[in-house]
């Protein structure tokens, strides 16, 4: 079939209107799934409730669909924010991306979904595309370097991503605690001593106790950052409300909890969302005031990361150089941020007025 089929019998349909996209979560999520780029956060349940969450009334949706014989093949989801400073800026960002940094909720692996049968068809033909886009920056970030976004970038604008970051991510298939370092091991060994000695148990945490354990996790979560002059990853009432609707999510809730428990008190938490492969390591709280020499963190990391039932332990992105995620024995893989100015004077002049404090 592959061989036959040519760019002519590809239907392409640009969405613009948030019903109409809606109409096809159904499409997306069997394209999510059969594409093996396809994650938790290139998913239609992620994005509904960014979408829900987030979405402002002067946002422009510009999702590029193509089908083949009324199957959805290619999805590439998009939408423009309108800045005026006088005069009218078009940035362009992937769904699931482009909230104020204040309550950004941190979407990866951002990338279009191709079904893979139709790849060397579809690929070119978005390249056309995106060469009409009326835009005047083009922003991306938390990219993986080998991506069909960064392919299609290079193919378009000779665009050469930079591996600014890392993905931290750990195969079980292929892990053991013997590929820790010496030193790492002896402190979780001395971890573990310590945690027995005062009989605090390790375990994943029911569905019904949720509520229960993230309000603890984030009381140290929260204290921990304001300690430091910081407001904290759960200070913004937009980043809370997304996380309660990703929990209350009936169809699909991709929340797994692990924790460290004291006389049926937690004193350690990961928070994390989960895919059908991959457990991504979200965010922690532990109680720094009666428990700061336990090394609480690590202990629950690897405690979790043997005890998983998924394939990858994925701590997500991370600086190149970032020595707590490397301590865990991790595979790095490349990852970077795109911003790609099509009017590069217009952009200057709005980043002149926002230093002199003009919109």
């Amino acid at each position: 079939m592959k061989d036959s089929l040519n760019a002519t019998d590809i239907t392409w349909r640009d969405i613009t209107s948030l019903d109409e996209l809606s109409a096809i979560k159904d499409d997306w999520c069997a394209l999510n799934t059969r594409c093996e780029k396809g994650n938790l956060f290139t998913s239609p349940l992620w994005n509904s409730i960014w979408i829900e969450t987030y979405w402002q009334s002067h946002w422009q949706l510009q999702v590029i669909t193509g089908w083949h014989e009324k199957k959805l093949i290619a999805i590439f989801p998009l939408y423009r924010q309108l800045q005026k400073h006088g005069f009218t800026t078009k940035s362009i960002f992937p769904l699931g991306t482009g909230e104020p940094e204040s309550s950004e909720v941190f979407s990866e692996y951002f990338d279009l979904l191709l079904h893979p049968h139709y790849e060397d068809i579809v690929l070119p033909a978005l390249a056309k595309k995106i060469k009409e886009f009326k835009a005047d920056q083009l922003c991306f970030r938390a990219i993986l370097t080998d991506s069909h976004l960064s392919a299609l970038f290079k193919k378009v604008f000779n665009y050469s991503a930079i591996a600014s970051h890392s993905r931290y991510i750990v195969n079980r298939s292929i892990w053991s605690l013997t590929s820790l370092s010496k030193n790492t091991r002896s402190r979780y060994k001395r971890a573990i001593n310590q945690l027995t000695n005062i009989h605090a148990q390790f375990c994943w945490v029911e569905p019904e106790q949720y509520e229960n354990f993230v309000t603890s996790l984030v009381k140290y979560h929260q204290n921990r950052w304001q300690e430091k002059g910081q407001h904290g990853a759960f200070f913004h009432k937009d980043f809370t409300a997304f996380h309660q609707t990703i929990r209350n999510n009936s169809v699909s809730n991709p929340v797994k909890m692990s924790a460290i428990v004291v006389a049926g008190k937690p004193i350690a938490i990961n928070y994390y969302l989960a895919d059908d492969t991959t457990l991504y390591f979200y965010q922690c709280g532990w109680d720094e005031t009666n428990y700061a020499k336990f090394s609480l963190g690590m202990s629950l990391h690897l405690w979790s990361i043997e005890h998983c039932e998924h394939q990858y332990y994925d701590f997500m992105m991370g600086g190149n150089n970032d020595s707590y995620k490397a301590k865990f024995a991790c595979q790095r893989l490349p990852m970077t941020n795109i911003k790609i100015n099509l009017s590069p004077n217009k952009i200057m002049l709005t980043k002149t007025l926002k230093k002199l404090g003009l919109k």
